[in-house]
């Protein structure tokens, strides 16, 4: 804390006055975190002539850029949701996520369906089960790389989801791109 209140050049009781506790400065963070990256996913599903696939990869593409730009706020807040504290914000924040991207993943589905490119019925099932598997993605990308996993068993277990998402989606083989080509 007195790390955090040196850096921004206010005295401890100003900086209390703002936030109560550790936990609220995690929370403020996220939720700025979340919602730069979620302006950045709306402006990729408002692209006009993409295919739901070309949406579906630009969205990784942007978001994988966004996550490398903001790496410290990122690890940042991985290690506070690290302690057991922390693990109801954490739950709160990935309800918030689900909410905000539930909504643009069903309706870069629903085009795809609408368009003919896609072989689904459900778009909000889907949908779901796309951020479900996302997140779970990102849940075992980081206890592998927690246990120090290299890059040759990150990009195994990217391939492997990348399969599950084109399965889930009746898409091709290698449709959607998780890994860095």
């Amino acid at each position: 804390m007195q790390t955090i209140i040196d850096s921004v050049g206010v005295s401890k009781g100003a900086f209390y006055h703002h936030f109560a506790s550790k936990e609220e400065i995690v929370g403020e963070i996220t939720e700025d975190y979340i919602a730069e990256g979620l302006e950045r996913m709306n402006e990729v599903t408002g692209e006009e002539g993409l295919s739901a696939v070309e949406k579906l990869n630009r969205l990784i593409e942007v978001t994988q850029a966004y996550k490398a730009q903001r790496q410290d706020t990122r690890e940042a807040m991985e290690q506070a949701f690290a302690e057991d504290r922390n693990s109801k914000l954490e739950k709160s924040i990935v309800s918030r996520l689900r909410a905000d991207t539930v909504p643009l993943f069903t309706r870069i589905l629903e085009e795809g369906i609408s368009r003919g490119e896609l072989q689904i019925a459900g778009a909000e099932l889907h949908a779901e089960i796309l951020f479900q598997l996302l997140l779970g993605m990102k849940e075992l990308l980081r206890e592998k790389r927690h246990a120090g996993a290299d890059l040759g068993t990150e990009n195994e277990i990217l391939g492997v989801y990348e399969d599950a998402v084109c399965r889930l989606l009746t898409l091709p083989a290698g449709a959607i791109r998780l890994r860095s080509r």
